[in-house]
């Protein structure tokens, strides 16, 4: 575990907020095509991602940063509907939530359509250098969402699974979300837990299980059960950033306080990871996001 968490601001020092920048007339990034060169990760940095199946990034964006992300997303977040397409609603109750997420939302795809600062963080240069080093090539987007965990709510249904089933088959895995913590999330307070390195172990059955007196099915790994004493569930701060593996077993944790809880959802891919049926759905897929390690 400790391998995988890199104490980011310790390392590279506080990170500019590219929304301030765009707001001045555009990231230099987008404006001048500046050509990564920080090399933001190290040898080990990588090796652990490949090794374990994830890298957490810790205080990889400030309190400015988050803050803005944070009332960009609470924003479209007022003003979701039920039934509209591509946004998941509590489905244990229709009562209202708290003043954050007052509709009960716990998933919204396409966000960056939603708001010009959630476009900016889906091109956000640093994180796009990340990835870029990571594959050690050029990225597209793949999904741009937000995933929240509204106040006292239950994520049991969500249970232990692996994100490639949804996308295979590819031409290879290539393919890793970033999840960016706005709040402080850990065990029963909205945070991730991962088995690390189960990613090598190919993919699983997935299951659905019917539960008594749930209004949905419980979502599991058929023979998940060797894998519970490798569980680990880090304790996440907000502006940390959690990258991992699409064959990397983890899940969501339930929230039991009285706040909501607010995740940001960015997917990208190497430019040689092809969705060889084109099943994705998600407007973000085959944006590019840089050419030439610059973001375009």
């Amino acid at each position: 575990m400790p391998a995988s968490c890199i104490r980011w601001a310790a390392s590279v020092g506080p990170p500019p907020s590219a929304w301030a920048a765009r707001e001045n007339g555009g990231t230099a990034a987008r404006a001048g095509k500046r050509l990564f060169t920080m090399g933001l990760l190290d040898e080990r940095e990588i090796e652990s991602f490949e090794r374990d199946g994830y890298l957490i990034l810790s205080g990889f964006f400030d309190a400015i940063e988050v803050g803005e992300l944070r009332d960009a997303t609470a924003e479209i977040l007022r003003d979701a509907k039920r039934g509209s397409r591509g946004i998941g609603f509590d489905p244990w109750t229709t009562e209202p939530g708290d003043a954050l997420n007052p509709n009960r939302v716990y998933y919204y795809n396409d966000i960056f359509l939603e708001h010009p600062r959630l476009d900016a963080h889906m091109r956000n240069p640093r994180l796009a250098t990340v990835f870029c080093e990571l594959y050690d090539n050029d990225i597209d987007a793949f999904q741009s969402a937000t995933v929240v965990k509204p106040a006292m709510m239950n994520f049991d249904f969500q249970g232990w699974h692996q994100d490639a089933p949804d996308y295979i088959p590819l031409s290879n895995y290539k393919l890793s979300s970033a999840l960016t913590y706005l709040c402080e999330m850990g065990p029963d307070t909205g945070g991730t837990s991962l088995v690390p390195g189960s990613h090598r172990d190919g993919l699983f059955e997935r299951g659905y299980v019917e539960m008594p007196d749930w209004p949905v099915k419980k979502r599991i790994i058929v023979g998940f059960e060797p894998y519970e004493p490798r569980i680990v569930t880090p304790e996440f701060q907000p502006g940390d950033v959690l990258i991992f593996h699409p064959c990397v077993m983890h899940r969501a944790n339930s929230n039991y306080t009285d706040e909501s809880k607010i995740g940001l959802i960015n997917a990208y891919r190497s430019v040689d990871c092809i969705d060889i049926q084109q099943r994705s759905t998600f407007k973000a897929d085959n944006i590019p996001i840089t050419r030439n390690r610059a973001v375009v």
